[in-house]
């Protein structure tokens, strides 16, 4: 066992963080490497070249081998959630890692996350209590069953919910950092977990931004997971309140509830791809960086009010939920309108064009077509894609 003096958990703390620079400057080569490479193509992988599916395992890596040092090099006493993180975290990880080199079901991958919540709940019992803590002063009691199902669902849908939300560059790099910042808030500087996820992402972010490289499932999924497992120990801990962490995830889960049930209503698989997420329409109506700005904006800042300040979680609640419905309001297409294009230059009775229909009065004649709009189809539109290019794109927006 290594000494544990002052210094040395830092400084392990700041190679675990190297790792994944290192892993960032050579991302292309480790993406060849590991055949974790994103091509583009025409319809929704816009990306101008193959890109490597990095950005997750940098950050898994760093994270990982501050949960091993931790384990085994500086033993806080009770090491379950360690372990919870390193075999469950990992285990998630090497799922999306999976998914990244050969798109599987995702019944697959339903199941195996409902098995590593299993085991990360058997393996530390702690973090399983029986009430909820709503905010300070109003608590729903829960048998111990019912919050097992209750966490269980809601690590799921995060994982989900944060897979379909890697659309555009930076954005879920930046949830990531979001993330980190609440839990290294509520911690109190109790551990360094948070803070190695906090700097970890915030690498990769710089990296992720312009391009260079993509988090893949293996960090959608695995990252995901370990935020999900840190948050309900913290929960479970007393450090943060369920208001909170409504807060945090509202917007990204939200975003997948709408997905799901107007893909079904439309007779989609809820699973498909489309380009109707929150932040494909912002982008549409806003540009591609200042919709970027607003989404991480608003998340950021209601964050870190509901973290530093837990009395006002149920105002970011309804702030954040606010902003969504008007997101979504203000970014809905319009259906397009029958327009009436009178024409003087073709006489009555002439046949109508491929684009729309003639109608003569007269001297007149009059077409009746659709604006430019209509014409253009999207994926949303086209049905349900081949499941080899179901899968979500890791793409520049």
């Amino acid at each position: 066992m290594a000494p544990n003096f002052f210094g040395v958990q830092e400084l392990f703390a700041l190679v675990a963080v190297a790792l994944a620079l290192v892993i960032c400057l050579n991302a292309l080569w480790v993406g060849r490497r590991l055949s974790v490479m994103d091509v583009p193509d025409a319809d929704r992988k816009r990306h101008a070249q193959p890109t490597p599916l990095v950005g997750g395992l940098a950050i898994l890596l760093a994270l990982m081998m501050w949960q091993f040092g931790e384990l085994y090099l500086f033993p806080p006493g009770d090491g379950a959630i360690q372990q919870v993180l390193l075999l469950c975290g990992a285990g998630a990880a090497a799922m999306g890692f999976i998914d990244d080199q050969t798109p599987t079901y995702p019944l697959v991958r339903l199941l195996s996350l409902l098995i590593f919540v299993a085991i990360a709940f058997t393996i530390d019992p702690s973090l399983i209590v029986g009430q909820l803590t709503w905010t300070d002063g109003f608590v729903t009691a829960l048998p111990a069953w019912g919050y097992l199902l209750l966490m269980s669902v809601s690590v799921v849908g995060l994982v989900n919910a944060a897979n379909m939300a890697d659309g555009q560059n930076g954005l879920l790099t930046g949830l990531f950092l979001i993330w980190a910042l609440g839990l290294s808030l509520v911690s109190n500087g109790a551990s360094y977990c948070p803070l190695i996820l906090l700097s970890a992402a915030a690498i990769v972010f710089l990296f992720n931004l312009p391009g260079r490289l993509f988090l893949g499932d293996c960090g959608s999924y695995g990252v995901s997971f370990v935020i999900a497992v840190l948050t309900i120990r913290a929960h479970a801990a007393g450090a943060v309140t369920v208001a909170t962490v409504i807060v945090w995830f509202f917007i990204p889960v939200a975003d997948c509830l709408r997905l799901m049930i107007t893909r079904r209503l439309s007779g989609r698989s809820p699973l498909s791809a489309d380009r109707d997420h929150l932040h494909h329409r912002l982008e549409t109506r806003f540009g591609t960086t200042p919709a970027l700005a607003v989404y991480l904006g608003v998340v950021a800042v209601t964050s870190i009010i509901a973290a530093a300040l837990p009395d006002l979680a149920t105002a970011c609640i309804a702030a954040v939920a606010l902003f969504y419905g008007w997101a979504i309001w203000l970014t809905t297409q319009r259906r397009p309108q029958p327009q009436i294009v009178i024409r003087f230059d073709r006489a009555a009775g002439t046949p109508a064009s491929p684009s729309g229909s003639v109608v003569s009065t007269g001297s007149v004649v009059m077409l009746s077509k659709a604006s430019s709009e209509a014409d253009e189809v999207s994926a949303h539109d086209a049905g349900p894609l081949p499941y080899a290019e179901r899968k979500t794109a890791r793409h520049a927006g």
